[in-house]
């Protein structure tokens, strides 16, 4: 709460957070870019229809009149009213499907090839690893989580918010998440205080970090020297040999 009254007192346009044992790839930078590209397309046409042509030219890089983008999650829902996707294939950042861990529903990709994210109006998730707050978002955050009655969890919520109609709050999400959270090296005590009891026991040798090929948090060493050439990615053997750089469309 603390965050979003911060929000509204500075009156930023919008905010990114990020919780403290968040994690994401190196490619972020890029991944963001696509993403608002796809959030404006999204933002920019009612609900099932194809987006406007040419498109207006936002005030917001990631289009206007949204609340909340949802980067970082451990569960994601797609609008029940809403199928648009823009789609971003052949990408190397994406997380092979055997190794993708969440903990509730996620987006059906059924369709998509293993190197394909989606960018789709969200309607709820689970987990705060990393979202981005505008200032009205803000504004409906404090309102929605204090004046009225809510006693679960901050991203429970959110997930209400996200999904009732009636509270016009407006959420994009992307699939698979480009945010999620690392596990350090050493004693377990240390990570996240919503873990049980057992799972806090005893060392850890080597950290990791769920759904993040080439992590920031793993290879901090080598970006602090430049040395770009040595970074390592979790899952390497298993990940294809692209050519190529991202493609997009829209559905």
């Amino acid at each position: 709460m603390l965050t979003f009254c911060s929000i509204v007192d500075k009156r930023l346009s919008s905010a990114l957070v990020f919780e403290d044992d968040a994690d994401w790839d190196v490619s972020f930078r890029s991944l963001l870019q696509y993403f608002a590209l796809g959030s404006q397309m999204l933002l920019s046409s009612p609900a099932n229809e194809a987006p406007q042509s040419p498109l207006k030219t936002p005030r917001s890089p990631y289009g206007d009149g949204w609340d909340l983008l949802w980067l970082g999650h451990c569960a994601s829902h797609t609008s029940k009213t809403d199928n648009r996707r823009f789609v971003i294939s052949n990408d190397p950042s994406t997380t092979p499907p055997n190794h993708r861990t969440n903990f509730g529903d996620t987006p059906d990709m059924s369709p998509y090839d293993n190197t394909t994210r989606i960018v789709f109006v969200n309607e709820g998730g689970t987990c705060l690893y990393s979202y981005a707050l505008s200032y009205r978002g803000a504004q409906k955050m404090i309102f929605y989580n204090s004046m009225n009655y809510q006693d679960h969890p901050i991203d429970f919520g959110i997930n209400d918010l996200c999904k009732l109609p009636e509270r016009n709050f407006k959420c994009v999400g992307i699939f698979p998440q480009i945010v999620d959270n690392h596990r350090a090296a050493g004693m377990r005590g240390k990570d996240s205080d919503i873990s049980k009891i057992g799972e806090t026991q005893g060392e850890r040798k080597q950290g990791f970090s769920y759904n993040i090929v080439t992590s920031v948090r793993m290879n901090a060493g080598k970006l602090i020297d430049g040395d770009m050439d040595g970074l390592t990615s979790q899952w390497a053997e298993e990940l294809p040999k692209l050519e190529g750089g991202l493609k997009t469309r829209f559905e």
